[in-house]
C-alpha cells in the first residue's frame, strides 16, 4: 500500500477534502463555499471574478499592474490593492473558468484545491524528514484540514497555505547543503506563498526566520558565508517575484496611510483558551458543545467568532509531546527544536500586543507588512505548522514499534477534524437584467447603486458589477477611501440638488435605485431607462439649462458671523489629557497644544488672517500601544470661515496627510491626500453655508459667547463628511482648574451625523467667563473610552 506513497497521499487528500466540504464537490456550482453571503465572501468571489475576467479579456494587464484599477470605489485607482488581489488563484483557475465562465465554481475549486495541495506539501516536508509515509500522511491531514481552515471559509485568502511547508523543506536542504538551487527553490517558494496569500506571506516569513536562525545555531551554521550568500540570494529572489503584487500595496499604503496600530491589532489576538476552540459544525467538538460552549444566543463576539477558534487537534498536540520525549538529542536539536520553536513563536505572537509586548511592538514597527496585520490570532497557523510537523516526528516513532497504532492514530486525527455537512450559502447569480442592461448599453459611464452603503451592504453591487465591468461608486474592502464616509452621507438625500450635484461631480452616468423615484427635484437631471421589477435604472443627463435652474437645497441659516475675537495671534494653550478607558482610573495619556499664529508658508495665500494649529502628542505609556504625533492645521479668513485644512497623521508607522480645501463660493469642498492635491484633484463633496473644519470651528465656538439656555449649532465639514456641533450653554459654576477656584460657565456638546454609524461621542466644557473664552476643563465621552483636557499651560496673545 505503501510502495507508491504519492499516489496514496493524493488519494486520501482528496477523499479528506470532499470528506470535510461535504456537500461542496456535489454542489460546486450552484452554492458558495461560505457560512454567509454578502460581505467577505462576496468580496473575495468578486476580486477572483475581477481577476479572472481581466485573465481572459486582457492577460498583459497583469504583468503591468492595470488589473489593481479594479472598479468599485470609483474614482479612486488601485482599489484591488485594498485587499487580498487573488490573482495566482486566478492563474490556476483561468482554464475552467475559460470553459465554464462561472466564477462559482472556481471560487469553490480555489477552496477545494487550497486543502490538497495544503497537505501534500506537508506531506513532501514531513516525509522528507522523518523518511515515512504514514507520518507524513499525519503530518499532511493536520495542515490541511485542521479547524482553522473551516473557522476561515469567510476568509478564502487565508487558505492560501500552501507554499510554506515547501519554504520549509528547501530552507532545511538549504542550511544542509547550501546549494545554490535549494536557495533558488527557498526564494520561489516564499515569492510564491506571499502571492498566493498576504497574511500567510508574512506570518510564514516570521515563521521561516524564527526556524531558520534556531536551525543554522542548531548545526553550528548561522555564521557560514555561504550560507549566508544563498539566504540573500533566496530573499532577492523572492522580492522580484513579489515585486509586482508589492508595489500597488506600497502606493496605497503611502496615499492612504493604511496601517493597524497596537491597539487595534489587540482587539482580535488571541488568549490561550482560544486553543480549546472549535467552528461550531466540528462535529465531534463544536456540534456537542464541548470545545464551543457559546450559548446559543450569544452574540459573535462572545462566541469569539473565527478568530478565536484555533484548535490544532488533541492527537496531533499529543504526537507532537511523544515527538520531543522519544526522539534522540541529536536529532532533537537539528530537526525537532526548530518547529518546537515555531510553536512558541505562533503561541506567543497570537496573543498580540497584550503577550510579549516589547517584541511585538518591535516587529510592528521595523518588519514589512506586520503593520497590515489586523488579527495578531492568525499567527497560530504557526503554532498548527509546528505541531504537523512534530506529530509527525511523534508518528514515525510510534509507527516503527507498533504500526497498526500509528494508522489508528492517523484515523483518530482525522475523526477530530469532521464537520457535519457545512450550511453554505446559494451562489449569488451572476447575471441580472439590470447587469446585462449595462452591459449591452454602449459608451462609457461609472455606475453608483442605491442605497449607498458603508460596508458590506455594497458586496452584492460588486458581485453585479462583474457582468457590466463598469466602474463603481460603491465598494467594500479592508480599507476604503478617505472621500467614501462623506459620499455616503451626501448620497442618503438621494435625490436632492447637492446629491444630484455631486454625482456630477463624480461624473457618474447611471443610477440604479431600488424602486422607481416618486420625487425629484424640477428641473431633474435623471432620465429613466430601463424597469426591472421593482428595480429602475436612471441615466443623469445634464443641459446648460438643468444646471441652471437645478438649485441646491435650501439648507438652515448659517451660524452667525463670529463676534468680537477673544483670542488674536500669538495664544498658545497646553492641555494634559487624561484617559480614563471606561474604568474609575484616570491616566495621562498625553499632550494637545492649541496655538493661534499667522499665516506662513506653502499653504499661506492673501485674503487668510488665522493659522490654527493643533498638536496631539501620546505619552510615553499609551506610545506602547498607539503611538501618535499628529499636527492639525486650519487657514481660515477673519470671519472664520475655513480654506484649507490640513491633517498630519504620524501614528507609529502610519504616516499620513490629508487635507480638504473649502471653496464657499461654489459650495464644494475637496477632500484628498495632500493640499496640493485638495486644491487641484480633490474629489468635490457638498459645503454647507457656513460650515467649518472642525479646528476653526473650535476656535469659532470661542467667538460666540453663549448666555445660560442658549444654543449654537454650528455645522461643520470634516474631510468631506458633514455633520453639526450643538452646543447647550448651562449656568455658571465653580470648580478648581490651573492651580486655583475659578467661576466658569458649563457648555454640553453633541455631534450630529447625518448617518449615525456609531454612538456619537459627547462633550462637556467648562469655559472662563473673563474675555478670553477658553476652555479650562473638557470631558469626553466615546464609545472606545472616556477624557478629560485639563489647560495646564496658558500664554495669551501678544500685544499688537
Amino acid at each position: 500500500m505503501t510502495k507508491h506513497p504519492w499516489r496514496l497521499a493524493v488519494l486520501v487528500y482528496v477523499a479528506a477534502t470532499i470528506f470535510y466540504t461535504w456537500p461542496l464537490a456535489v454542489t460546486a456550482t450552484r452554492v458558495l463555499a461560505a457560512p454567509q453571503g454578502p460581505g467577505d465572501p462576496y468580496l473575495n468571489a468578486w476580486i477572483l471574478g475581477w481577476d479572472l475576467h481581466a485573465l481572459a479579456s486582457s492577460p498583459p494587464a497583469i504583468v503591468t499592474g492595470r488589473v489593481f484599477d479594479a472598479n468599485i470605489f470609483y474614482p479612486e485607482k488601485l482599489t484591488l490593492a485594498y485587499s487580498d488581489h487573488f490573482l495566482l488563484q486566478a492563474v490556476v483557475t483561468a482554464p475552467v473558468f475559460l470553459v465554464t465562465r462561472s466564477v462559482v465554481l472556481c471560487y469553490n475549486l480555489v477552496l477545494l484545491l487550497s486543502l490538497v495541495a495544503s497537505a501534500l506539501a506537508m506531506f513532501a516536508l514531513a516525509r522528507a524528514l522523518t523518511g515515512s509515509t504514514i507520518a507524513a500522511l499525519g503530518a499532511g491531514l493536520v495542515w490541511g484540514f485542521w479547524p482553522f481552515h473551516f473557522a476561515h471559509l469567510i476568509h478564502l485568502q487565508l487558505q492560501g497555505m500552501y507554499f510554506l511547508p515547501l519554504a520549509f523543506l528547501f530552507l532545511h536542504r538549504l542550511i544542509a547543503t547550501t546549494r545554490r538551487m535549494d536557495a533558488v527553490w527557498l526564494g520561489v517558494a516564499v515569492g510564491l506563498q506571499a502571492a498566493a496569500s498576504v497574511y500567510i506571506g508574512v506570518i510564514g516569513a516570521v515563521g521561516l526566520a524564527v526556524g531558520g536562525i534556531v536551525l543554522a545555531v542548531s548545526v553550528g551554521r548561522w555564521r557560514h558565508a555561504v550560507l549566508l550568500r544563498r539566504v540573500v540570494l533566496a530573499v532577492a529572489l523572492a522580492g522580484v517575484i513579489v515585486a509586482p503584487f508589492t508595489w500597488p500595496y506600497l502606493e496605497v499604503q503611502r496615499k492612504e496611510g493604511f496601517v493597524r496600530n497596537l491597539y487595534q491589532a489587540g482587539q482580535n489576538a488571541a488568549t490561550p483558551g482560544h486553543y480549546l476552540r472549535v467552528p461550531p459544525d466540528n462535529a465531534v467538538y463544536g456540534r456537542t458543545g464541548l470545545l464551543w460552549p457559546a450559548a446559543a444566543g450569544a452574540n459573535q463576539a462572545e462566541k469569539g467568532g473565527p478568530e478565536r477558534e484555533l484548535f490544532v487537534g488533541f492527537v496531533a498536540m499529543g504526537l507532537g509531546l511523544l515527538a520531543l520525549w522519544q526522539v534522540g538529542w541529536r536529532q532533537r536539536r537539528v530537526v525537532v527544536w526548530p518547529f518546537a520553536a515555531l510553536v512558541v513563536a505562533g503561541f506567543v505572537l497570537s496573543l498580540g500586543p497584550d503577550g510579549v509586548r516589547p517584541l511585538y511592538a518591535w516587529l510592528h514597527e521595523h518588519v514589512f507588512g506586520f503593520q497590515a496585520i489586523r488579527a495578531p490570532a492568525r499567527f497560530a497557523v504557526l503554532v498548527a505548522f509546528g505541531c504537523a510537523v512534530l506529530a509527525a516526528f511523534g508518528l514515525a516513532g510510534v509507527a516503527v514499534r507498533r504500526p497498526r497504532l500509528a494508522w489508528t492514530l492517523v484515523a483518530l486525527m482525522a475523526v477530530e477534524y469532521a464537520n457535519a455537512p457545512l450550511p453554505y450559502v446559494d451562489a449569488p447569480s451572476m447575471s441580472t437584467p439590470v447587469g446585462q442592461w449595462l452591459k449591452d448599453e454602449p459608451g462609457p459611464g461609472a455606475v453608483i447603486y442605491l442605497p449607498l452603503g458603508l460596508d458590506a451592504e455594497n458586496t452584492p453591487f460588486m458581485i453585479e458589477s462583474l457582468e457590466h465591468r463598469r466602474p463603481i461608486v460603491n465598494g467594500y474592502s479592508g480599507q476604503r477611501p478617505a472621500f467614501f464616509a462623506g459620499l455616503v452621507d451626501t448620497l442618503r438625500q438621494f435625490p436632492s440638488a447637492d446629491a444630484l450635484w455631486t454625482l456630477r461631480d463624480f461624473n457618474v452616468r447611471f443610477v440604479v435605485a431600488p424602486d422607481r423615484l416618486t420625487s425629484q427635484p424640477d428641473p431633474t437631471p435623471l432620465v429613466e431607462r430601463a424597469r426591472f421589477g421593482s428595480r429602475t435604472i436612471y441615466e443623469l443627463v445634464w443641459t446648460p439649462e438643468i444646471e441652471e435652474r437645478l438649485e441646491r437645497a435650501d439648507l438652515p441659516a448659517p451660524p452667525p458671523a463670529p463676534a468680537t475675537l477673544p483670542f488674536n495671534v500669538g495664544e498658545t494653550a497646553r492641555y494634559r489629557v487624561f484617559w480614563s478607558g471606561g474604568s474609575a482610573m484616570s491616566l495621562s495619556a498625553g499632550d494637545i497644544v492649541f496655538s493661534v499664529t499667522a499665516p506662513s508658508g506653502p499653504l499661506a495665500r492673501s485674503g487668510e488672517t488665522f493659522q490654527f494649529e493643533m498638536t496631539a502628542v501620546t505619552a510615553p505609556w499609551v506610545s506602547g500601544f498607539f503611538e501618535a504625533r499628529d499636527r492639525f492645521v486650519s487657514l481660515t479668513r477673519a470671519d472664520l470661515l475655513p480654506t484649507m485644512h490640513v491633517q498630519e497623521l504620524r501614528e507609529g508607522r502610519r504616516v499620513l496627510d490629508r487635507a480638504a480645501w473649502f471653496d464657499p463660493a461654489r459650495r464644494v469642498v475637496r477632500a484628498a491626500n495632500g493640499p496640493a492635491e485638495a486644491a487641484r484633484t480633490g474629489t468635490g463633496l457638498p459645503l454647507s453655508a457656513g460650515a467649518r473644519d472642525p479646528l476653526s470651528a473650535f476656535y469659532y465656538a470661542r467667538a460666540c459667547p453663549l448666555t445660560t439656555g442658549s444654543t449654537l449649532r454650528i455645522p461643520v465639514n470634516d474631510l468631506g463628511r458633514s455633520l453639526t456641533v450643538e452646543l447647550r450653554a448651562g449656568g455658571p459654576e465653580t470648580i478648581a482648574a490651573e492651580g486655583r477656584t475659578q467661576t466658569v460657565v458649563r457648555v454640553d456638546g453633541r455631534i450630529e451625523y447625518r448617518v449615525e454609524y456609531r454612538r456619537s461621542p459627547r462633550a462637556t466644557l467648562w469655559v472662563t467667563t473673563d474675555a478670553r473664552r477658553i476652555p479650562v476643563l473638557i470631558d469626553i465621552d466615546a464609545p472606545f473610552g472616556s477624557f478629560r483636557a485639563e489647560l495646564v499651560e496658558y500664554h495669551a496673545a501678544r500685544a499688537r
